[in-house]
């Protein structure tokens, strides 16, 4: 089977969010599975590209950026600055992009090829049937977006209206594709609720950091250098609400606490509220690359995800957290498509997850666990054990490899 991916991430190459990267690593083990040199294409809508297309390789992953016209025009005329997935401009702009996107690429895919959708905003799927597309379409909407829509259009009519054409917009991309894959068991089960889809199948989020070996971990481990305090780890990668409100309540609570006591990094597109952290031991370092993000996992002994606003799915993060070793911190949202249980005896993760339910439970709990003189830091998990569990699962999905 030929397989060709469309998605509308900017970079997904980077892995600087949890979508950038389920888009890459699921692509990379798509050319591993499906194709005979191991390779694949991904073609991606891109904010800065201008006139023709460019070309990023990476994992044996093929990315083919092909420009947003529309947004590049509208930018240039109203000197747009926010270049980042999903602003204010690039949605007003998507579906025209998205649409003359399909015009491209109906001319370069035959109808032997099959599609691998992703972005749950997209509309990728309808535009193709209507231009007469035959082939086959598999269709990853990401999960989380969507559903938080649905889950907040039930609260008032005020949602309802606000989110009420998107829903819509998004059961037509559903109607349109052969396949849709969600990352967990309840992120299908609420999309089968929800739409009433039923060709359907998990693909378990792949997590986006892990070690190469024991070996790696403990020499990365050393660069402590003996620093007993607890170290504290949020990774917030994504431009987004939920992310923000951790950022800046993570930063208010840890404010508070003594600076000898602990060590907290933050990373993420979050530099501009760098004037927020009075405390010297709280380090907001920005996106950062994935070797540092090692270090900064193994160095560390808790994870954090205090998430209190609705987003369905399963939260890399939190997942990254897990297989890292780390002890977590983290709201029931958090765990939202995890299974602790699952995940001890497949991970073997040995770790302790600390349930907050409000800002006193977060501030009770750090304030408990800095003067914790019994920590025993977790075991990670080892890469090749994970991306042999993608591969494996990938395989075993009968309807998605055209069985």
């Amino acid at each position: 089977m030929r397989v060709a991916v469309y998605t509308y991430y900017s970079a997904p190459w980077k892995l600087s969010s949890g979508d950038d990267n389920r888009v890459h690593f699921i692509s990379r083990t798509l050319g591993q599975c499906l194709s005979k040199h191991g390779s694949i294409t991904v073609y991606n809508l891109s904010l800065l590209s201008v006139g023709e297309n460019t070309i990023m390789f990476k994992d044996r992953v093929v990315y083919v950026s092909m420009p947003r016209y529309l947004y590049r025009v509208l930018a240039r005329i109203l000197k747009w600055r926010q270049h980042y997935d999903l602003n204010p401009l690039a949605k007003l702009t998507h579906y025209v992009d998205e649409f003359i996107m399909a015009l491209k690429l109906r001319g370069v895919t035959r109808s032997s090829i099959t599609l691998y959708v992703f972005g749950s905003m997209s509309l990728f799927s309808f535009f193709m049937r209507l231009l007469g597309w035959k082939g086959t379409i598999i269709y990853d909407p990401l999960a989380n977006y969507v559903q938080t829509l649905y889950l907040r259009s039930r609260i008032s009519m005020r949602e309802i209206l606000r989110y009420g054409l998107y829903l819509a917009l998004h059961r037509l991309q559903l109607k349109c594709s052969n396949c849709v894959v969600y990352p967990s068991k309840l992120d299908l089960e609420n999309a089968e609720r929800m739409f009433n889809v039923r060709n359907t199948v998990v693909i378990p989020n792949p997590v986006p950091i892990c070690f190469e070996s024991h070996e790696e971990y403990e020499k990365l481990r050393a660069l402590r250098r003996g620093d007993e305090r607890p170290y504290f780890i949020l990774l917030a990668g994504g431009r987004n609400k939920a992310n923000e409100e951790a950022v800046k309540l993570t930063i208010d609570v840890f404010n508070k606490l003594p600076q000898d006591t602990f060590k907290l990094y933050i990373t993420g597109p979050w530099l501009d509220l760098k004037n927020l952290a009075e405390n010297s031991s709280i380090e907001l370092l920005g996106v950062i690359p994935q070797y540092e993000l090692k270090r900064l996992l193994a160095v560390s002994d808790y994870g954090l995800s205090p998430i209190f606003s609705h987003a369905a799915g399963t939260f890399l993060k939190t997942l990254t957290y897990v297989t890292a070793g780390l002890d977590v911190i983290a709201t029931p949202i958090s765990l939202i498509g995890l299974s602790i249980k699952a995940l001890r005896k497949r991970y073997g993760y040995s770790g302790k997850i600390y349930l907050i339910h409000d800002k006193e439970d977060y501030e009770k709990t750090l304030s408990e666990l800095i003067f914790n003189k019994n920590y025993e830091r977790g075991r990670p998990t080892i890469c090749h054990y994970l991306e042999l569990e993608l591969v494996n699962t990938v395989r075993e999905t009968g309807i998605f490899i055209g069985k």
